[in-house]
C-alpha cells in the first residue's frame, strides 16, 4: 500500500475516522490504531508483521526490568538483552548473507573454499527504521532519559504508527510517547499544515520522482552501454533528484497523516543540496538516522573527547554506518567509507585551517557556491554506488561516464524541464516555502479543497503508468 495510492487515500480515511470517534478513549484509540498499523504492514507481508511484535514485546519487558532495577551490572545485562535482540534481528534478516558470502570469498582467496548456508530470505520491510526506534526505548530508559511505557500499547503503537512504520523518519521515545499522555486535537492550522505537507510529498513523488526514474534514471543505469557519457552524468543527477524528493516526499507524507492523527513526527530533510561540506550534508540529509547514530554510537565511542586519531575513527566509522546501513552489498561498503572518509577528511581540513564560525559565517558569497557546488559534485557521482545494482553495474556505469562520447539525444525536453525545476526549487530559500505553507494554512476551507483537487488532478495528468515503489523500502 504505497502512499501515492487511491487505497492509502481510503485507508487513511477510515483510520482516521476510527480514531476520532474514541479520542476520548485512550487504549481503544491506541488499540484501532496498532490494528490499522498491523493491516498496514501486512500488505507488504504479514508474515513479518510478528517480528515487530516479538521485539517490540521483548524491549517493553525489558524497560520495565531496567527501570526497576538499581543494580547497574542488573541494568547493564537487561539494555544488552535488547541490544542482542533487535540488531540480532537486523542482522540475520539484512546482513547474515552478505556477511557469510563475504567470508566464504575471503576463504577462498586462500585456498579454503566452504559451502556457506544461505537463508535466501526477504527483507522486511522497514526493519532497518523500526528496529532503530526500539532500540532506542530500551537505550533511553537504561539511560533514564525516559520511563517506561505504562502499557504494551503504548510502546505498540509508538513501533507500529503506520505512517511511519516502513521508511521513517525515525523517531525517538522522548518524541513521540508524551504526546499520548494527553487527548490529541486538531484544530484548521493542523489540518492545514497536514494538507500541505501531502499535497507536497505527492508533487515530489509523482510529479519528480516517479517520472525521472521511469523516463531516465531506470533506462540508462539498466543498459549504461547503450548511452553516451553525457547522458549518463544526466541521469546521476537525474537520480539526485529522484532520492530526495521520492524519501523526503514520503517523510512528507508521513508527517502530515502524523498531524491528522494529532502527531507530530520529526523534520528528516533540511535542502540537502545546498551544504557547503560532506559533514554538512549529512546533517541535513535523513537528519532522524545521522542524529541516532551521533546519539547512539558515535557519543558513547567516546565522540570527540579521547584525542584527534580516536576522534576521527568514531567520526569515520559513524558516517561508514549510515552508509552500510543502507544495504548490504559492497556498494554500500564502499560507498560509506568513501563518505565517512569524505567528512574525517573536511574535519582535518578545517581544523588546518583553524576559522572561527564568524569568519566562516562572512565568507563571500563566490567560496559558498564553489563549496556548494563541489559537495554537490561528490554526492552525485557517488551515487552511482548508491542506485547500482551492483559492483559490476556500477563498474558499467563508471566505464562509460569515462567513454569521452557525447550526446543528449535521448534526453527529452519533459526530462529537462523536470530536472532544472527541481534543482531550481531546491535551491530557494527555505523562507519562500514557509511563506507559501503560510498563506495555504491562511485559507478558507473550501479555498484550499480547491488546491487541493488541482493537485490530484495534476498528479492523475501527470502520473506515470506504473507504480514505482519508494526507494528506501528496500532498507
Amino acid at each position: 500500500m504505497f502512499f501515492h495510492s487511491l487505497d492509502y487515500a481510503l485507508f487513511l480515511a477510515l483510520a482516521l475516522a476510527g480514531y476520532w470517534a474514541l479520542v476520548r478513549r485512550l487504549n481503544a484509540r491506541l488499540a484501532l490504531t496498532i490494528a490499522a498499523s498491523c493491516l498496514f504492514y501486512a500488505a507488504w507481508n504479514p508474515w513479518y508483521l510478528g517480528l515487530i511484535l516479538f521485539s517490540t514485546l521483548v524491549d517493553w519487558a525489558v524497560a520495565r526490568q531496567i527501570h526497576a532495577s538499581s543494580d547497574e551490572r542488573a541494568r547493564k545485562r537487561w539494555v544488552s538483552v535488547s541490544v542482542v535482540t533487535n540488531l540480532g534481528l537486523l542482522g540475520v534478516f539484512k546482513y547474515y548473507d552478505f556477511g557469510a558470502q563475504a567470508v566464504t570469498d575471503a576463504l577462498a582467496l586462500v585456498h579454503v573454499h566452504v559451502r556457506p548456508a544461505l537463508l535466501h530470505v526477504a527483507l522486511p520491510v522497514g526493519i532497518s527504521f523500526y528496529t532503530f526506534e526500539s532500540l532506542s526505548y530500551c537505550i533511553d530508559v537504561y539511560r533514564r532519559k525516559c520511563t517506561p511505557a505504562e502499557s504494551p500499547l503504548r510502546l505498540l503503537f509508538f513501533i507500529t504508527f503506520f505512517p511511519k512504520l516502513v521508511a521513517g523518519p525515525i523517531a525517538r521515545p522522548s518524541e513521540l510517547l508524551p504526546q499520548l499522555d494527553k487527548a490529541p486535537t486538531l484544530d484548521r492550522a493542523r489540518v492545514g499544515n497536514a494538507l500541505f505537507l501531502i499535497g507536497l510529498g505527492l508533487i515530489k513523488k509523482v510529479v519528480f520522482a516517479d517520472f525521472l526514474s521511469v523516463n531516465l534514471v531506470d533506462r540508462i543505469f539498466d543498459d549504461p552501454e547503450s548511452y553516451t557519457a553525457s547522458e549518463v552524468v544526466v541521469a546521476l543527477y537525474g537520480f539526485t533528484l529522484q532520492i530526495y524528493c521520492d524519501f523526503s516526499g514520503y517523510t512528507d507524507i508521513a508527517r502530515g497523516s502524523g498531524k491528522l492523527f494529532g502527531i507530530e513526527l520529526p523534520e528528516n530533510f533540511d535542502r540537502p543540496y545546498q551544504s557547503k561540506s560532506p559533514a554538512e550534508f549529512w546533517r541535513r540529509w535523513h537528519m532522524t538516522l545521522s542524529t541516532w547514530l551521533r546519539d547512539y554510537l558515535y557519543f558513547p565511542l567516546g565522540g570527540s573527547r579521547l584525542g584527534p586519531v580516536r576522534t576521527y575513527f568514531n567520526l569515520w566509522l559513524t558516517i561508514f554506518l549510515i552508509g552500510l546501513w543502507h544495504g548490504a552489498s559492497w556498494t554500500f561498503v564502499i560507498y560509506g567509507a568513501l563518505q565517512g572518509t569524505a567528512v574525517a577528511l573536511h574535519r582535518f581540513v578545517s581544523r588546518m585551517r583553524g576559522k572561527t564560525d564568524e569568519e566562516l559565517a562572512r565568507e563571500p558569497m563566490w567560496l559558498v557556491a564553489l563549496k556548494i557546488a563541489g559537495t554537490m559534485q561528490f554526492v552525485v557521482f557517488t551515487r552511482i554506488l548508491f542506485r547500482a545494482r551492483n559492483l559490476g553495474n556500477a563498474g558499467e556505469v563508471l566505464a562509460r561516464l569515462t567513454s569521452g562520447t557525447w550526446s543528449m539525444a535521448n534526453v527529452a525536453a519533459s526530462v529537462w524541464a523536470v530536472l532544472l525545476i527541481g534543482f531550481a526549487l531546491h535551491y530557494t530559500p527555505r523562507a519562500w516555502l514557509d511563506t507559501l505553507r503560510s498563506r495555504f494554512v491562511a485559507m478558507p476551507a473550501v479555498a484550499q479543497g480547491v488546491v487541493m483537487a488541482a493537485t490530484f488532478a495534476l498528479l492523475a495528468l501527470v502520473a506515470t503508468s506504473e507504480t514505482v515503489p519508494y526507494i528506501y523500502f528496500q532498507f
